[in-house]
């Protein structure tokens, strides 16, 4: 990943890694032992006890013929959920090529005079999934067994999830702009923004911060009926969360959900937590999903241009930045 902040004359980039991993077996060794006992391989693995109530569609293809040189329930439907990933990450690696790397870049639509940019800062989303903490200090990734998207008393945060945000409003103020006369816009118009995720219920965007998610962090009261406390990454005023959930008796089930969310007149969002959990329970996350992406970003990074000392009087917002402008302005 290549972030990039663009400006007249020239730009600059602060280079970080991004992996697309992909588990391949290559016929090549399947013919190094006879079909039989290929199979019967096979069978013994797919008749454990642990997998009793387990179905199998199995098919091996030779990269040579392109024919299939084993299959077990080949014409079986079955749903094919993480694994389809496999399906996408082999795609790109053959479109796209491992060294790929995504750009990020901030554009202005006007002039900067003694620090004031007169127009708009606009950040193009370039589709990259990792404008988070998951990048870790030696340019790897960062996974947890169970991802902080899904929520949970096993899910975990990965560092600052605001990092690669903070970095792009370093560079804007590195760029010498100490205040901006028009608007933070986010330029998403790479594809439509709106379809949520079925597994975490996140909204799919070109722009992904954070995973498009707010970490909240609840543990129970010090009491029975007592509030639960939460903490909340990363902390903005995109969203409030009004605290309804209370503390419930040791050995009642945990029970935490929103049930209600409202739009404030300003555009900020209020999403109500309620449900219980557990007295002496520990901590678990229960994200929510931000419903605009654009929204969401727009608010985070005007607050990081913020807190580098960048001035920005007008509210955020999102649509689509004036092209013509940024033309203008920007010289390769």
């Amino acid at each position: 990943m290549k972030l990039e902040v663009m400006g007249m004359g020239k730009h600059f980039r602060a280079v970080t890694a991004q992996s697309l991993f992909m588990v391949c077996l290559a016929a090549s060794s399947l013919f190094s032992q006879t079909a039989t006992n290929f199979e019967q391989r096979i069978q013994t693995i797919v008749s454990r006890p642990e997998f009793a109530h387990s179905t199998f569609g199995i098919e091996f293809y030779s990269l040579d013929t392109g024919k299939p040189i084993y299959q077990l329930n080949p014409d079986k439907l079955l749903v094919p959920g993480s694994t389809t990933k496999l399906l996408t990450e082999g795609i790109l690696l053959e479109l796209l090529g491992a060294d790929y790397r995504f750009h990020t870049r901030v554009y202005r639509t006007g002039s900067v005079k003694k620090g004031t940019l007169d127009g708009d800062l606009v950040l193009v989303a370039s589709g990259d999934p990792n404008l988070s903490g998951r990048i870790q200090p030696d340019g790897s990734l960062g996974y947890e067994n169970m991802d902080h998207s899904y929520g949970g008393p096993d899910s975990r945060g990965l560092g600052d999830p605001l990092l690669v945000i903070k970095q792009l409003a370093q560079q804007v103020a590195d760029k010498g702009i100490k205040r901006v006369k028009g608007r933070v816009i986010i330029d998403a118009r790479l594809f439509p923004e709106g379809e949520r995720e079925l597994g975490t219920n996140v909204v799919l965007s070109p722009i992904v911060v954070n995973d498009n998610v707010v970490d909240v962090i609840v543990g129970p009261g010090a009491t029975e009926g007592a509030p639960v406390q939460l903490q909340i990454s990363p902390k903005t005023s995109y969203v409030q969360v009004a605290n309804e959930a209370k503390t419930g008796k040791a050995d009642s089930k945990r029970d935490l959900n929103y049930t209600g969310e409202k739009v404030n007149p300003d555009g900020t969002r209020t999403a109500t937590l309620g449900g219980t959990l557990p007295l002496g329970k520990g901590s678990e996350m229960v994200s929510y999903p931000v419903p605009e992406p654009t929204q969401f970003a727009a608010t985070v990074f005007t607050e990081a241009l913020r807190e580098k000392g960048v001035d920005i009087k007008l509210r955020v917002v999102g649509g689509a930045p004036d092209s013509k402008a940024i033309a203008a302005s920007y010289k390769p």
